[in-house]
């Protein structure tokens, strides 16, 4: 498991999960559009797009 901070909360997910799937488990309201579990990650819309930063 690792950590991940989203809005000043801390939620634990299995290491190499897809993040946009992580937040959909956790309950989390993260709009998109293009991605579907069968075609991948496609990228075209923007809508889930997130800023990650490895220095914590």
């Amino acid at each position: 498991m690792v950590s991940i901070e989203i809005d000043n909360h801390i939620y634990q997910v299995p290491e190499g999960s897809n993040l946009l799937q992580a937040c959909l488990s956790l309950g989390l309201d993260l709009p998109y559009f293009c991605w579907h579990p069968s075609l991948g990650s496609v990228g075209a819309c923007r809508q889930c797009a997130v800023i990650q930063y490895h220095d914590r």
